[in-house]
């Protein structure tokens, strides 16, 4: 493991999904389906201060205040192709959706920020780097309001604040986005996973990447607030960290969970959703360094 990709804390592979005490997907889920499992070998991204438009977090760790000011009065960075081709997800207590949860962000110098995270294990959620650590806003964040399955001002399992974050000095240090990845430790009262479920996550090589039908799904800034979204499509590019896609997105879907789906139920994160860009919108790849590091998060708060 190199220097960049070893694990960081504020505190100085494979995960089988689950569905909780809560239950299966329904048979009628919208997803895309993938292709059956096979054996694997073992840039404006999209959150920004109280006091005007709240937007993702990548803002607290890239531009300047100038910036930050316009894309306040602008509402938030949006990233959508000629066709808005994203859907409202309606019933928010289903598998998986309700394993995806908004999160209220408080920086470490008391600014508010948006983004998303997703379930891994009964008490951790995976999310972007820029969610937990924010470079020009005190480095790790104060406290993340953890909402899962949250339909606007509706909160079916409640919220939970979390205070334990986990990167890599690829990112706390070098703000490299090819490491633009995180995790958050809910408290032993929050223990979401025993009831909602949660996502697996997987690695997948190269050219099966490449075939892959994904899905994507969170909480954008541009729609009603606290209401979750979702859209489906093909990969574009994929490079040794990274991989590309056209599924639209804004800001505020930072973190959110790029996977795929089984016929049996089961769901399998393949990413991390961290950029938006006019030429495709991005997440950093799960590659078994990425996953030998979640579980190792996992392990410290099973």
């Amino acid at each position: 493991m190199d220097k960049q990709s070893m694990p960081v804390s504020n505190m100085e592979s494979m995960a089988h999904s689950s569905f909780g005490t809560a239950g299966p997907p329904p048979q009628n889920s919208p997803e895309k389906m993938a292709p059956k499992m096979v054996a694997a070998p073992g840039k404006t991204t999209e959150a920004a201060p109280a006091g005007g438009a709240i937007l993702d977090a990548w803002w607290a760790s890239f531009g300047d205040a100038a910036t930050r000011a316009k894309m306040r009065q602008e509402a938030m960075k949006v990233i959508v192709h000629p066709t808005d081709q994203r859907q409202q997800v309606g019933n928010l207590t289903d598998y998986p959706w309700r394993c995806i949860a908004s999160l209220r962000i408080t920086a470490n110098d008391g600014s508010s920020w948006i983004g998303t995270g997703w379930l891994v294990n009964r008490r951790v959620l995976l999310t972007a780097g820029h969610c937990v650590y924010m470079a020009d806003q005190g480095g790790w964040v104060k406290q993340i309001e953890v909402i899962p399955g949250r339909n606007a001002d509706n909160f079916p399992y409640g919220s939970c604040i979390a205070t334990a974050f986990r990167s890599v000095q690829g990112w706390t240090t070098d703000r490299n986005r090819d490491y633009d990845y995180g995790a958050i430790l809910l408290p032993d009262n929050c223990a979401y996973g025993d009831q909602l479920g949660w996502f697996g996550y997987q690695v997948r090589d190269d050219d099966n990447l490449k075939t892959l039908t994904i899905n994507i799904s969170g909480y954008p800034g541009d729609k009603p607030d606290g209401t979750q979204w979702y859209e489906s499509g093909a990969v574009k590019n994929v490079a040794n960290f990274e991989f590309e896609y056209d599924i639209d997105t804004t800001g505020g879907q930072s973190g959110s969970p790029v996977w795929i789906s089984q016929d049996d139920g089961s769901r399998y994160g393949v990413g991390v959703h961290t950029n938006g860009a006019a030429n495709g919108n991005s997440a950093t790849r799960i590659t078994q360094e990425v996953c030998d590091n979640v579980a190792g998060w996992v392990k410290e708060a099973p």
